[in-house]
């Protein structure tokens, strides 16, 4: 079976993805979490819309996943 490759999310994406959805589909994001200091076990059922500041972790998630080609629908 072949996973997909999935391309850049959207900075609405990542708003409206809970955590542990971001880290399943981007892998390379689990760092960033937890760089922020973020407990996936505690917060992951959240989206970054429902936490109090995420101005800087939306950044550096961006960032974290900036080396992928943007969608072709995009």
């Amino acid at each position: 079976m072949r996973i997909p490759f999935r391309p850049r999310p959207t900075r609405d994406e990542l708003m409206a993805s809970p955590l542990h959805v971001i880290v399943r589909d981007f892998p390379e994001t689990l760092a960033e979490f937890r760089a922020h200091g973020l407990s996936l076990e505690e917060f992951g059922h959240q989206t970054l819309g429902d936490l109090d500041e995420f101005g800087d972790i939306l950044e550096d998630l961006e960032a974290s996943t900036a080396w992928r080609p943007r969608s072709a629908s995009a």
